[in-house]
């Protein structure tokens, strides 16, 4: 069995959240898809004919720890992937996922690098959230580094929910050192599938924000780059932010920084007659095929 390596949201040579991508595995049971990603330990994409009507292909995701409904990064991979070897031919196209139907746009750029665009779904604002102190404990800071004065600590979903946390300022963003096991009971307590805090001062002028993802026990503590968090972020700042109107207007997110793996992710929030629409955007880069080992996956 071949495996594809890729990296998505590069903001540099050594930047990006890494995604095995796993084509046309045929009759890969559940188990053995995830036993394969736990192999690699990265979230892992595996991409099979649709039996759905006027859908081609389906993604499933994992972490090593489970199955996701949704992973943003992986669904650029994969298109990505899909683009290059011509399996596909329209610049619009459709995936089936656990989660749904999800709609991708594709533009190649003159360089022959392919911009991905992810339609996400119309934001849902959780009412029942965690208290101040009860974050600042998870994330083993202080309470002051938390800034609720015009952003509130909410869990915000695009796809599937974030705990979105205001830190007053990168250099405290990127100095947390959460308590784990403390971070996931509480993910679990809230119906949250991980912490998304973001700096409300960045010095990077490449960014609008920074943020950094703490899943939810899935195998690692960290995520470098995360579609699906970045998504959820931009919709509560055009929600939130009163200083400028961020409504259909493309919102840079950089993370990554505190692993040093620089990533750049685009969203985008509109919302146009009463109907509010999300969308996340970037880049794959489609590096080696390997041969997988079959005592890997082997049942």
């Amino acid at each position: 069995m071949t495996t594809v390596e890729t990296t998505v949201f590069s903001d540099g040579e050594k930047g990006g959240n890494p995604c095995p991508l796993i084509f046309d595995h045929g009759n890969l049971s559940t188990n053995q898809m995830l036993q394969i990603t736990k192999y690699f330990g990265f979230e892992s994409v595996f991409i099979s004919e649709s039996s759905m009507e006027d859908i081609t292909y389906k993604f499933r995701y994992f972490v090593p720890n489970h199955e996701m409904e949704m992973c943003v990064h992986a669904t650029i991979a994969g298109a990505t992937f899909l683009a290059k070897h011509g399996l596909v031919k329209e610049n619009k196209i459709q995936i089936e996922t656990l989660l749904g139907i999800i709609n991708i746009k594709l533009n190649q750029n003159i360089n022959d690098s392919i911009l991905v665009t992810v339609n996400q779904f119309p934001p849902e604002f959780v009412q029942n959230n965690p208290s101040k102190e009860e974050v600042a404990k998870c994330l083993n800071t202080n309470m002051e580094n938390i800034d609720t004065t015009d952003f509130p600590i909410q869990s915000v979903s695009t796809s599937r929910p974030k705990l979105i946390v205001p830190i007053i300022n990168d250099e405290q963003l990127h100095a947390l050192k959460p308590n784990f096991n403390d971070l996931w009971a509480l993910c679990t307590r809230y119906g949250t599938t991980g912490f998304y805090p973001f700096s409300l001062q960045t010095k990077n002028q490449n960014y609008d924000f920074e943020a950094r993802q703490f899943p939810n026990n899935a195998g690692y503590n960290e995520d470098p780059a995360t579609g699906v968090a970045a998504c959820a972020l931009g919709a509560y700042l055009t929600k939130y932010s009163k200083k400028n109107d961020l409504n259909n207007k493309g919102i840079i997110i950089g993370q990554g920084k505190a692993m040093n793996k620089p990533s750049k992710i685009m969203v985008k929030t509109s919302r146009i007659n009463n109907v509010t629409t999300t969308e996340v955007s970037g880049y794959a880069g489609i590096f080696d095929e390997k041969d997988l080992p079959t005592s890997v996956y082997r049942n």
